[in-house]
């Protein structure tokens, strides 16, 4: 487990810190590793949505750039049949 030797000081209004701390009881752990637990997993989640559309971007722009080249291909291509049938 990572030494935690840090801290984040968030201000909640009275009706947050009174949900945050009857789930912790409930689930019987302290109200610091609820919020831990539930912010990190909620963050990792947005990693993956920011990397996985980063990731997806790319694969996108790519594509285009394979489209375009088979597309100056045939137009290429076309172009060469056209020039054989007219001589």
């Amino acid at each position: 487990m990572a030494i935690k030797n840090d801290y984040i000081k968030v201000r909640v209004s009275t009706e947050q810190k009174i949900l945050f701390k009857d789930i912790a009881k409930k689930k019987k752990v302290s109200m610091s590793e609820f919020i831990l637990v539930a912010t990190e997993e909620k963050a990792l989640r947005e990693k993956e949505k920011i990397e996985g559309t980063e990731n997806l971007d790319l694969r996108v722009t790519e594509l285009e750039k394979k489209l375009q080249e088979i597309k100056l291909k045939m137009e290429s291509q076309r172009t060469e049949k056209n020039r054989k049938k007219f001589f």
